[in-house]
């Protein structure tokens, strides 16, 4: 009997032990996403730093994270950090390229040095938003814990779009945008140059289509590549055709224009080029030329390719000419898959790989390439579960729960639709779902199989007055990150946001953009909702 008390004893005293030990590490990391392995020093020892810091790199390229790192620290400590170079043996920091590590796999181990191992430049600089959401301040000194960490993404794809065509942001809220994305391991930015509203390339070969009010020059774009590839993030530049087209067709109607009369009666229903014209062709190639010159970072091209008014395109001679020269035959539909092979055939010869939104339909003479990357949002042309059978790969950017449409400002008459952190945390890599009625996914989700053709996901701000996107993106990338990073595994959502609590405060100090430090990222705000509605 009292050999049985004592192992109840016992047990009880080890239960408690690791329900501690659990509450030490919660409290020691906050690290969003959740790495993959995690080994805290059992001692719960801290390496102290001091503001005078020697760093030694493998590769010379390196460097340009070094200094991304320390304005970093000193945003975040007010401490004026000075870093200098010098031998590994006697380094307080290690940045090292390790081919043996797969090319987003990273490493970090915190002794009596920090040692960072990273499959490639990306790799280091996602270990370096590691460190700083690990980063404790004491005494003007910075404070590190004891620790292991081995990590990698579960998604190869990683995505945010920004809408500059419709909301128009400065570069000051665009270099905020990709410190906020750096900080929760985003890799890609996708900018949404072009839609009715406006052109914001600044295309000197059709120098008209850059909106006036709306400008960047080279110079800044090139400026906005460069501050993101040094952290770690790749701009993919969208131009969105043949749809989503206005600006083409009202400034250069004699080169983009499908029908002037319909131009001149309705202007918003033909937004949509010229698709069966020689010379379209021709000039969205050296379009395309321009701009992936200046994105030159991006092995990817994005073309847009949805909610095209293919009805425009019937009963117009030049168009019917065209098809008929083509073998296209009559469907219209036709002509619009003849379209992408084209776009697929241009993109490749600038060297890029070529994305588009869901627009085209299953049913087709005309092969689509399987090399497209298919973006599926709608589910309304073709579901995402016939592009997977059909042998397409596919980026889940899902309108329900991964689209925010002017969260943030309320505009008359605006259609809205922001979604909770807690909506975004119960969503997965393999699942959509629609908000509208008429959405084949409205009252059945599509909750698809583990499949490698889903790389991942993006989320989508659309709409969204610069002003308020750093506030509405910094409740919820967060947790779409950690949702597309640990596809499977997941904690309670309630234990996860107290590690987005912690972090945003550091956020905030970066991004020199305190709005949010009292409100708990929004919960509190009466843009907690679910939905979609017009005013």
């Amino acid at each position: 009997m009292k050999t049985k008390i004592l192992l109840l004893i016992f047990l009880i005293f080890q239960f408690s032990c690791e329900k501690k030990k659990t509450k030490i590490i919660d409290q020691q990391t906050s690290i969003v996403p959740i790495p993959k392995t995690i080994n805290i020093d059992p001692e719960k020892r801290a390496l102290n730093l001091s503001s005078s810091i020697s760093f030694y790199r493998s590769n010379p390229e390196i460097d340009n994270l070094i200094s991304v790192f320390e304005k970093e620290i000193e945003s975040m400590s007010s401490i004026d950090i000075k870093l200098r170079n010098t031998s590994k043996i006697e380094a307080d920091l290690i940045f090292e390229i390790d081919n043996n590590l797969e090319e987003e796999e990273y490493s970090i181990k915190i002794s009596n040095n920090i040692s960072i191992n990273g499959g490639s430049y990306n790799a280091l600089a996602m270990a370096k938003s590691t460190l700083n959401q690990l980063l404790k301040l004491k005494k003007n000194k910075l404070i590190f814990p004891m620790l292991e960490i081995e990590d990698k993404p579960d998604s190869e794809y990683r995505g945010l779009l920004v809408d500059l065509a419709r909301m128009w942001h400065d570069v000051s809220t665009l270099k905020d945008v990709i410190d906020l994305a750096s900080f929760y391991k985003i890799k890609y930015l996708q900018l949404h140059l072009s839609d009715d509203q406006s052109f914001t390339f600044p295309s000197e070969i059709f120098p008209k289509l850059a909106s006036r009010d709306r400008p960047y020059s080279k110079k800044d774009l090139r400026e906005l590549v460069k501050y993101a590839s040094d952290r770690g993030i790749i701009i993919i530049p969208e131009m969105d055709i043949p749809g989503h087209s206005r600006q083409f067709v009202e400034i250069y109607p004699e080169i983009f224009g499908v029908n002037n009369r319909m131009l001149q009666i309705n202007p918003w229903k033909s937004n949509v080029i010229n698709i069966g014209s020689e010379k379209v062709y021709a000039a969205i190639d050296l379009l395309i030329g321009e701009i992936v010159e200046v994105f030159d970072t991006s092995p990817y091209f994005h073309i847009g390719g949805d909610e095209a008014n293919l009805d425009l395109y019937k009963n117009v001679p030049e168009i019917n000419s065209f098809m008929k020269k083509n073998n296209l035959g009559k469907d219209v539909n036709e002509l619009f898959r003849y379209f992408l092979v084209r776009m697929n055939e241009i993109v490749k010869k600038h060297n890029k790989k070529m994305f588009l939104w869901e627009g085209f339909r299953r049913e087709g003479e005309i092969e689509i390439p399987r090399d497209v990357v298919v973006f599926a949002f709608e589910t309304m042309y073709h579901l995402p579960s016939h592009l997977i059978e059909d042998g397409f790969t596919v980026v889940n950017t899902s309108w329900t729960p991964l689209y925010l449409v002017n969260g943030g400002v309320k505009k008359p008459r605006a259609r809205r639709a922001v979604w909770s952190p807690e909506t975004i945390y119960s969503w997965n890599v393999w699942r959509w779902e629609h908000w509208w009625d008429q959405a084949p996914v409205y009252k059945n989700p599509m909750q698809l199989e583990e499949t490698s053709q889903i790389i991942g996901g993006q989320m989508c701000s659309w709409e969204q007055a610069g002003e308020a996107e750093i506030p509405s993106l910094r409740k919820r990338l967060p947790v779409f990150i950690e949702r597309v990073w640990n596809n499977k595994e997941k904690m309670p959502f309630e234990d996860f946001f107290v590690r987005v609590e912690k972090n945003d405060l550091k956020l905030s100090k970066i991004i020199n953009d305190n709005r949010q430090d009292s409100i708990l990222l929004g919960f509190d705000s009466d843009d907690h909702y679910d939905g979609m509605w017009a005013d």
